[in-house]
């Protein structure tokens, strides 16, 4: 069925509207979820709206030089966020500042966030053929290649909102109490499972089946784990001392 919609969306001439269509609702998503999550860290609705589009459009800005500098400055775009996940604190940090929010607190608030732009307008590579797995009879139509391909797409995207409740359910669980785990958690989670969905896209690669892609996801994953353990024992201690 979803074959049959993406070709439909080719003959109309409408694989690029798709494609952008995901893309905005991956904005529109975050910003509904950021302005619905608002109340958890006391913050106000005109805060949320100010700090998620700010937050968001640097980050866009930046996914795009990182990836015109990746093509050696010649290619200016370049569409996936996975190169700003691990950014994405520090793009938040002088905002934060400025805005007199508690960095930790920010750092857990945004935790889903990537998840949740990813996993929205992932769907819209469907249409576009980008980002697909290998030629495969039983997959998905790509309108790029002009045969079915594994599902890549839809299992990245699912994969990605799914990282996202474990995220904020864990944030849930904690009465949203920041402890600064959040995103080196989502980091972690994410980082490990896009490095290994990455040897099922047929895209170039460098070395060993490993994509530019891959290794962006795995340092991601690898800075969440140092995060993850240097920020744990920084509590831990903490809670010694206060005990």
């Amino acid at each position: 069925m979803i074959s049959s919609i993406v070709i439909a969306a080719k003959d109309a001439g409408l694989s690029s509207f798709f494609y952008n269509l995901f893309f905005i609702a991956g904005f529109v998503g975050v910003l509904s979820f950021n302005l619905l999550n608002a109340k958890n860290y006391k913050m106000s609705l005109l805060k949320a709206l100010v700090f998620t589009v700010i937050v968001y459009s640097l980050a866009v800005l930046w996914m795009f030089f990182l990836f015109w500098a990746e093509s050696g400055f010649k290619n200016w775009g370049g569409n996936n966020i996975v190169r700003v996940f691990v950014w994405i604190p520090l793009i938040a940090l002088p905002i934060s500042r400025i805005m007199k929010l508690d960095w930790y607190a920010t750092c857990d608030y945004l935790a889903p966030c990537p998840c949740v732009v990813h996993g929205i307008a992932h769907f819209g590579c469907i249409f576009a053929g980008c980002c697909h797995g290998y030629p495969w009879a039983r997959g998905i139509y790509n309108p790029e290649l002009g045969v079915p391909t594994f599902p890549t797409q839809p299992i990245e995207a699912i994969t990605a909102v799914l990282i996202a409740v474990i995220v904020y359910a864990r944030c849930a669980r904690r009465r949203f109490e920041p402890d600064g785990l959040a995103y080196p958690i989502m980091l972690m989670l994410f980082g490990y499972s896009r490095f290994l969905f990455e040897f099922l896209r047929d895209n170039d690669k460098l070395f060993w089946g490993i994509s530019s892609l891959a290794l962006h996801a795995l340092a991601a994953a690898v800075v969440g784990t140092i995060a993850y353990f240097i920020i744990s024992r920084k509590n831990k201690a903490k809670a010694v001392q206060t005990a």
